[in-house]
């Protein structure tokens, strides 16, 4: 850890110590740079705290190669194939290889919204599950098609609908513990011998010759290029807005008794993609910090916009969330996995940084300032490599133009 005076100017500077952001500075330390992390710790009392929050603090989040876009495949596969080098080196696991399952039916499902909570579907185009297995093959990702009998026969507590098909992803597709896994990319950093922060940036100037960083106990840091990688909260400290969205997402969790855990032992990770209702998100039992093991559900679509930092600090201190979203998460929930119609539940509150090219936006928004935000819902299993892209956007490198930053 570099011990530094007001004027030391560091090589890079990274602001944001959640998944990107851990990940692009342990990829420029790892390289012999001096980096400082300015990473805020979880919060301790969320509805008392004052700082931003992460939507990193949970304990599972799908991972898989297959997708319907080759880019995500792309992303994905790379930082899959660092997790064992990062739980090795670090000493944590995060990885849980327990399987991927996509269901949908047959059509592509855009999904629509122009007000909070209101949903509008069409079918046409490219089928979900058509075009996954597809982009799988290319990456060679092995991959079995069910039919509603197939998926019925495999699992035996899953019940899609009779025109509902799917796939079927091995390891190490399955899910991720986000939290252990910016944990562990956390320690890298430290190892690697970088210089930890625990900070909140409140401004980010490209000055004259570095980039200056003011945090919220007014300490500078300065840095002859910085990444910023502060999620929800990256349009805050920019001079020029990025084009995103941040949508809060409310999850609901059902609590397993041991019939249930034995019962749902072999359940993957899964999405759902029905044709009348939201595409949802499945994770298999995790057992939580308060001892518990839950099921959780997710609607990946659903229209509720935070815009500004406060909505969304006061977003995430909430636990109760939006309740028409709760209501079509439980449905889909009890339809899909009957067993669990009688489950006690409660809910919790997460968002989605989306940007407008659906992929996250890596690029130089300044001489000396480069971002890496936009997780589309679906970063954390890629992490590692969106991380890797803007450690080597600050090194000069070239990205590629999809995932080049838009303004608003």
């Amino acid at each position: 850890m570099t011990v530094y005076g007001p004027n030391h100017i560091f090589d890079f500077a990274v602001i944001g110590g959640g998944l990107f952001g851990a990940a692009g500075a342990r990829h420029l330390a790892e390289a012999g740079h001096e980096v400082a992390l300015l990473a805020p710790p979880e919060p301790e009392e969320p509805a008392t705290h004052r700082g931003p929050f992460g939507s990193h603090y949970d304990e599972a989040r799908i991972t898989r190669v297959l997708d319907a876009d080759p880019l995500w495949s792309q992303l994905a596969q790379a930082a899959i194939s660092r997790y064992e080098e990062i739980e090795t080196a670090s000493g944590v696991t995060f990885h849980h290889p327990n399987a991927y399952l996509g269901i949908g039916v047959e059509g592509f499902r855009e999904t629509k919204y122009d007000e909070p909570g209101r949903f509008e579907s069409s079918t046409g185009g490219t089928d979900f599950v058509a075009a996954s297995m597809q982009v799988g093959a290319a990456a060679n990702a092995s991959a079995e098609a069910l039919s509603d009998d197939g998926i019925r026969e495999r699992f035996p507590f899953l019940h899609p609908g009779a025109n509902e098909s799917g796939f079927v992803e091995g390891p190490p597709a399955g899910h991720v513990n986000p939290r252990a896994l910016a944990r562990a990319q956390r320690i890298l950093v430290e190892a690697a011998g970088a210089t930890v922060l625990p900070r909140t940036a409140v401004t980010v100037t490209d000055a004259i010759d570095a980039v200056d960083v003011l945090t919220d106990d007014a300490t500078r840091v300065l840095a002859r290029r910085a990444l910023l990688a502060a999620g929800a909260y990256s349009n805050d400290l920019l001079i020029r807005p990025l084009d995103l969205e941040v949508q809060a997402r409310t999850l609901v969790f059902a609590r397993l008794d041991a019939t249930l855990r034995n019962s749902l032992a072999s359940m993957p990770s899964i999405i759902h993609v029905p044709s009348e209702a939201p595409t949802t998100y499945l994770l298999p039992p995790v057992t939580y910090p308060d001892g518990e093991t839950y099921v959780k559900i997710g609607v990946d679509a659903w229209h509720n916009p935070l815009r500004t930092p406060t909505e969304i600090s006061n977003w995430f201190k909430s636990t109760d969330g939006d309740d028409d979203e709760r209501a079509t998460a439980d449905r889909q929930l009890n339809a899909l996995i009957p067993s669990l119609a009688d489950a006690p539940k409660h809910t919790s509150t997460c968002v989605y940084t989306m940007t407008a090219s659906g992929y996250p936006y890596v690029g130089m928004v300044s001489e000396r300032l480069g971002v890496a935000v936009g997780g589309n819902g679906k970063g954390a299993k890629s992490s590692d490599e969106i991380g890797r892209l803007g450690a080597a956007l600050l090194l000069g490198e070239e990205v590629d133009p999809r995932l080049a930053p838009r303004f608003a």
